[in-house]
């Protein structure tokens, strides 16, 4: 978010923000940005704008799996920025401007202030989070009023969000949880809401002392779509294996004989309106992602396609004829593929089944 007044040319860069509160988040003083440090900035809510968005920065760059970044200190913050961003360095800059621009998109600080929730708006931001938000996203492509019957606005502020059999009272987002997780083009915090819950959730769910100090970095530590399914509906789920699309000592009668029965098992829960995920390993089929999970909206059996929804949102466009070596149309994340190709490219499916 650019400073009251500032065009984007005199906003301050991500260094400078840290340079002029790098003493002050430094709570004790030591040099270092350590973790403890980090928590509590993300989850003080007096840090807005550009100072939240390079906090942002500075908890995803020390939370980082993919790369191993010595201890946050202002020196190697400096010397990161002056160098080239590599596999083994953060890209500051990009990353603040990421958070920037959910700031700026974040206009709407209520749940639903257009009404229904939408598909349409969604965009997975940097935890890796796609496991909860699958699941998310095909209940709102069923029933978005279920979607906002999870949410009870509290008289102190706070929020009470029904998970499945439980339930979590979390306060708003902070503008550098925000910053951390998806946008919604302006269209509420619906979904940011509904991250930090699961979050909170996951983390009290766990022994005290595997406790993180963020909930956020539970998000960030992934896991199973169809697991997410089952704890946000609190309903039992079933999973379809599709390793026989992949294994060569299944024969072509075998391989028969599980599409039909895949086949049935999605067309009675597309019928019966359940919830169903999916999710990829390795893919080859451009425009699909590897190791993300995605929500089943639903099958065609006369035409044998299944319709999904990538939680990052986007488009795609095949260049050539639609299929397996070019890819499928996509719009704001939806697009078709035939049920066979379904499961070659991904890994195998669940579905609750209770309503």
């Amino acid at each position: 978010m650019l400073g009251a007044g500032l065009t984007a040319a005199e906003a301050p860069t991500f260094l400078e923000v840290v340079t002029t509160r790098f003493e002050r988040w430094d709570r004790d003083h030591d040099g270092v940005l350590a973790v403890a440090e980090l928590d509590a900035l993300v989850a003080d809510p007096l840090n807005k704008g550009d100072e939240a968005a390079a906090i942002a920065v500075l908890k995803r760059a020390a939370r980082s799996t993919r790369m191993k970044i010595p201890p946050l200190t202002l020196s190697y913050v400096k010397e990161a920025v002056g160098a080239a961003p590599s596999a083994t360095r953060p890209d500051f800059a990009k990353m603040f401007k990421e958070g920037q621009a959910v700031l700026v998109s974040a206009t709407k600080r209520e749940p639903f202030p257009d009404g229904s929730p939408r598909l349409d708006t969604v965009h997975q931001g940097r935890l890796g989070n796609c496991f909860c938000l699958a699941p998310l996203g095909a209940m709102v492509h069923r029933d978005p009023q279920q979607v906002v019957r999870l949410f009870a606005r509290q008289d102190d502020g706070t929020y009470l969000v029904t998970l499945g059999k439980r339930s979590v009272r979390i306060a708003p987002p902070t503008d550098a949880e925000l910053a951390m997780t998806a946008s919604n083009e302006g269209a509420g915090l619906w979904v940011n809401l509904y991250e930090k819950a699961v979050g909170t959730a996951l983390n009290e769910a766990r022994p005290v002392e595997q406790r993180t100090g963020s909930p956020m970095d539970v998000l960030a530590k992934g896991g199973s779509a169809g697991t997410m399914l089952e704890f946000i509906t609190g309903h039992p789920i079933r999973r379809f294996s599709f390793a026989f699309a992949k294994d060569p000592k299944v024969d072509e009668a075998g391989r028969q004989a599980q599409l039909r029965e895949l086949r049935t098992q999605v067309e009675a829960a597309a019928r019966d309106r359940r919830l169903m995920t999916c999710g990829t390993l390795a893919v080859t089929t451009p425009g699909l992602t590897p190791s993300h999970a995605y929500a089943v909206l639903g099958f065609d059996a006369k035409t044998d396609q299944v319709r999904l929804w990538n939680p990052h949102g986007g488009a795609f466009k095949p260049k050539g004829e639609p299929g397996a070596t070019t890819g499928y149309p996509m719009k704001d994340g939806v697009f078709e593929i035939a049920l066979v190709e379904w499961t070659k490219q991904f890994s195998g499916m669940a579905y609750e089944t209770e309503r």
